[in-house]
């Protein structure tokens, strides 16, 4: 059975970023797969030290935190779902401080992964959600995941905004269909 996991960046628990994210893990419980919705707000992560002792021992990171349960997870899950909105042209803080954890991650992580990339925010404009994407589709080219969809929700600044554009619900709902 195909598991998809969630991973959500925002503050806002009744926000854009969770709303697609549970709209994609939804549609694929639907579909018969199996899901799992996790919020990053909350999660006990702690910032990478650049110690390098993930590397040097070959256990991981040498931190023990909410990590090493969400590297588990990710190791679980075939697919990911990573929801962030914009902040300051990049990801939130929660999204990136997870992300920098994925360097003492053993690579067996992210054999055989693909990825959902969901990107609300406030501006209109595409470009906007440029530098996120980019970090992203960078990232994943190195760590060898591949991206099934990307989803950037414009205009979408108040909690539940998204709620009013079908198409970009329409879009989160397809997404399930490229893994």
């Amino acid at each position: 059975m195909v598991k998809i996991t969630g991973f959500s960046g925002s503050p806002r628990k009744n926000g854009n970023t969770n709303f697609l994210v549970q709209t994609i893990l939804k549609k694929a419980a639907e579909k018969g797969y199996e899901t799992d919705f996790v919020s990053l707000n909350k999660a006990d992560i702690g910032f990478c030290e650049a110690c390098d002792a993930c590397h040097k021992s070959g256990k991981g990171c040498v931190k023990k935190d909410g990590m090493q349960e969400l590297g588990e997870k990710m190791k679980e899950a075939d697919v990911w779902v990573l929801g962030t909105p914009v902040y300051w042209w990049g990801p939130t803080a929660q999204m990136k401080v997870f992300t920098d954890r994925w360097y003492g991650l053993p690579r067996e992580t992210f054999q055989n992964k693909k990825v959902i990339l969901v990107v609300p925010m406030e501006d209109t404009e595409e470009k906007t959600a440029s530098h996120v994407i980019g970090m992203y589709q960078d990232s994943f080219d190195y760590i060898g995941v591949e991206i099934a969809d990307i989803i950037v929700a414009k205009g979408v600044m108040e909690a539940g905004a998204v709620q009013s554009k079908p198409d970009i619900i329409q879009q989160a709902e397809n997404a399930v269909d490229k893994i």
